[in-house]
């Protein structure tokens, strides 16, 4: 048994010096308050993907890989007694170190090794205090009883909350202006975009130097900048995608009849929760609707292993360029799922976010009496 495990402890040394060798990432983590077994594990906020893994021993662990396109936005996440603990990352192929109780997470953890953290550390630490207050009455809302929930709602979200955000915004704002020319800069100012004047969306993008300019994050500003982001009353965009038979075909090929389009993920719990509701669609109007899914997966193998898993029968489409893609990014998708009923002619008649249990099927009685 300890020739075993020294055998087992080569072979992650030898991994370990390979990643460091080839420039990918290694997370080092020195944590109390993280009971030995606790996994510890890393999820692309890009791809919606949980990409890595290690263990808590003796409140240590260690993670190592490479990121493909770096820098990128991360949630380090775990989970002690049903409690969901979690870090924001910013960060590419380098040496990472991560240090606190945990109860520092996510706001007060010590995160060291990047410039593209640090960068972040800096902005967080000007809306902490605000983001602070908004989680606290957030996990107070929810602890209510519903007719406390009833009473309180209005006053919490309308008032309280809405002021925090209005105040976070602000900050933000001034960030972005200011700061441009960092990765929180630009990933902000995508997040901001719709908030600001187009005039001074561009005059910031100018502002952008090589690097940055050069980023997929700088890219979806540049078609934002460029194209007619997709509402209900304009035509739908084009697009071109593969099938799962390995077909590549043009989104207007599909066009004559009323068309559900919707973006969804792999891994996005609503998304999931919604297939059941889009068979029944599928079969119940068959003979006036096509449904058409749009993957924003990355990797062709989580698409096609979903499409297995949830036993898909209608079109679902990919185009493996997740939400930085052209066709993401015209639609003006923020999250998934994302639907858009298109009528025969291709105009879009309705557009929603998110999925509850007969929401799919509301919508389209809505527009059965028109």
């Amino acid at each position: 048994m300890k020739n075993t495990i020294k055998l087992i402890l080569f072979f992650v040394t030898i991994s370990i010096a390979s990643c460091e060798k080839q420039g990918g990432y290694v997370i080092t983590g020195n944590v109390t308050g993280f009971p030995d077994s606790t996994m510890i594990y890393l999820r692309n906020l890009s791809t919606d993907e949980t990409f890595d893994s290690a263990m808590v021993v003796e409140g240590k662990f260690k993670l190592t890989g490479r990121l493909l396109d770096e820098p990128e936005e991360i949630w380090l996440n775990a989970k002690v007694s049903n409690e969901f603990i979690y870090a924001y990352l910013l960060i590419g192929n380098e040496n990472i170190q991560l240090k606190g109780n945990r109860n520092d997470f996510p706001w007060n953890v010590r995160i060291d090794g990047s410039k593209t953290q640090d960068d972040y550390n800096r902005l967080r630490d000007l809306t902490k205090s605000f983001d602070i207050k908004r989680d606290s009455l957030v996990r107070s809302f929810f602890k209510m009883s519903a007719q406390e929930q009833q009473e309180k709602a209005k006053d919490i979200w309308d008032n309280q909350i809405k002021s925090l955000d209005d105040t976070t915004k602000a900050l933000l704002i001034q960030y972005v202006k200011s700061h441009i020319n960092t990765y929180p800069g630009i990933i902000n100012l995508d997040y901001l975009k719709k908030s600001l004047p187009k005039d001074t969306v561009q005059a910031l993008y100018n502002q952008l130097n090589d690097e940055i300019r050069a980023s997929k994050y700088a890219r979806i500003i540049k078609i934002f900048l460029s194209e007619k982001i997709a509402e209900v009353g304009d035509y739908c965009h084009d697009f071109k995608a593969l099938t799962n038979n390995g077909d590549t075909i043009r989104f207007s090929d599909l066009t004559g009849k009323y068309i559900l389009l919707n973006f969804t993920s792999a891994y996005c719990g609503p998304c999931i929760q919604s297939v059941e509701e889009l068979k029944m669609i599928n079969k119940n109007y068959s003979d006036s609707l096509e449904i058409i899914s749009l993957s924003t997966d990355m990797r062709k193998e989580t698409w096609l292993e979903s499409l297995e898993r949830d036993t898909i029968t209608w079109k679902y489409l990919w185009d493996g360029e997740g939400a930085y893609s052209e066709t993401y990014i015209k639609y003006g998708i923020q999250g998934v799922p994302t639907f858009f009923l298109i009528n025969s002619e291709g105009k879009i008649i309705d557009k929603w976010e998110g999925f509850g249990k007969g929401s799919l099927q509301k919508k389209l009685k809505r527009f059965e009496t028109k």
